[in-house]
């Protein structure tokens, strides 16, 4: 049988993907993964209880900063804080969560866009996340931490390419998938229906660790529709 003949309905692209191993993580998720575990392992068994206060002060994401003059600010918090609050994690259940997210969903990516690319779109993804949390809230005196938006964007951009071939051979090489645009994703029920999953698991998760660590749905959401519209910024040239 062909690859033709054996391919789903969904997507119907005219592609040979290329052979590759099903667990197969880039090195640069690999650097991010080991990175947020160092971070917090720093947090938990080096610091005090202090040192930690004066860490999270400088490096989370601090949305009413942003409502003071920059004289009267801390630069490194002020200038760094909308990146490094995504090394954060309020506990080893949300670091553990983002972890798996991270691995299952951004690995196709990390290898489709390549290092570079992937570094810049984490970047880019948590300023993004945290600015569209701040707007939401009114620049609150709220403290955002972790990488949950930045997983968030990784999960909207796999949306236009890999998780259309959910459940047949394909997915084996979704990385090398034909990008599909934002309303030709939404044709695939394997999408919708992921969405779906997506949102209430992270309803429920708001919903258990919201309280002791400061997780804000808005930063998903903002980091979900960046990486769902803006996947294309991101996509080698020969992808498209």
């Amino acid at each position: 049988m062909t690859l033709e003949e054996n391919r789903s309905p969904e997507p119907a692209n005219d592609w040979t993907p290329p052979r590759e191993p099903i667990f197969n993580i880039p090195a640069v998720l690999l650097f991010f993964v080991a990175l947020i575990v160092a971070v917090h392992l720093i947090r938990t068994y080096i610091l005090d209880v202090e040192q930690d206060k004066t860490a999270i002060y400088r490096t989370a994401f601090i949305s009413a900063r942003y409502l003071i003059p920059l004289s009267e600010q801390d630069y490194l918090g002020y200038f760094g804080g909308p990146v490094t609050y995504s090394l954060l994690h309020g506990g080893w259940l949300h670091l553990i969560f983002n972890c798996i997210w991270l691995v299952a969903f951004a690995t196709p990516l990390a290898v489709r866009i390549g290092a570079f690319r992937f570094v810049v779109l984490w970047i880019v993804s948590a300023v993004v996340s945290a600015f569209f949390q701040g707007v939401l809230t009114g620049f609150e005196m709220s403290i955002l931490i972790g990488a949950s938006g930045v997983v968030s964007a990784t999960v909207g951009a796999v949306c236009r390419f890999a998780l259309p071939l959910s459940g047949t051979r394909q997915m084996r090489s979704a990385a090398y998938a034909p990008r599909l645009g934002p309303l030709e994703a939404l044709t695939h029920r394997s999408v919708i229906s992921f969405i779906v999953v997506w949102a209430l698991s992270n309803i429920l998760l708001v919903g258990v660790l919201s309280g002791a660590s400061n997780i804000a749905w808005q930063a998903h959401l903002g980091g979900f529709l960046f990486g769902y519209f803006a996947f294309g910024l991101f996509d080698p040239p020969l992808r498209r």
